[in-house]
């Protein structure tokens, strides 16, 4: 019997997941849940406007697939900062920040999961990213270059765990007047935190 051939295809792979998420559900697992939940509603209406997908969840963590850069960068800042804004006005115990992380690539498909390099790389830029803010890779920035209002800094190439080639990578700044992005310093080690999907 001849083996089947792996589908593959080019895809915008978005990495997100909470800050803290550990800490947050030892103090108060139903609390925690229950705010996670409140931000998915959030998440779903933007990815949604933006043609996405979630192809895979975990916990606290959201792996979704875009056909469009542009269209992936503006759900994320669209999210960043809706949750930004709610944040605001909430106690620090029902306070949850996300981490977003963005990349391209050509991705194995099996099912309704994706899976490949393009994937865990959007995994590791996803741990590095400040929280509240998106972190994309360089092919990503080539793509939305001059698209955006958002400041975007460059950070220069980053070795992240598991990935051949060190991969240069960009913030976005999503909150208006912020140097949170700018002035975030990437920990050793902080790329290699995460459980990839």
């Amino acid at each position: 019997m001849k083996e089947e051939k792996q589908k593959r295809k080019l895809s915008t792979i978005l990495a997100m997941d909470v800050v803290s998420y550990s800490s947050k559900m030892a103090e108060d697992d139903e609390g925690t849940l229950k705010l996670l939940a409140e931000r998915k509603v959030i998440i779903e209406k933007h990815i949604k406007t933006h043609g996405g997908r979630i192809f895979s969840t975990a916990g606290d963590a959201f792996m979704i697939d875009f056909l469009s850069p542009v269209e992936a960068v503006n759900a994320a800042i669209k999210i960043q900062k809706e949750i930004l804004n709610l944040n605001k006005n909430l106690t620090k115990d029902k306070i949850l920040e996300f981490r977003v992380g963005i990349n391209m690539g050509d991705v194995i498909i099996e099912d309704d999961n994706l899976f490949g390099d393009g994937v865990n790389v959007a995994a590791r830029l996803e741990a590095i990213a400040p929280p509240g803010r998106i972190c994309i890779s360089e092919t990503i920035y080539s793509m939305i270059s001059g698209k955006l209002q958002s400041d975007i800094i460059n950070k220069g190439p980053q070795k992240l765990k598991n990935i051949k080639k060190p991969i240069k990578a960009y913030f976005i700044e999503t909150e208006e007047g912020s140097d949170v992005a700018k002035k975030y310093k990437i920990k050793t080690g902080q790329s290699s935190s995460k459980n990839l999907f």
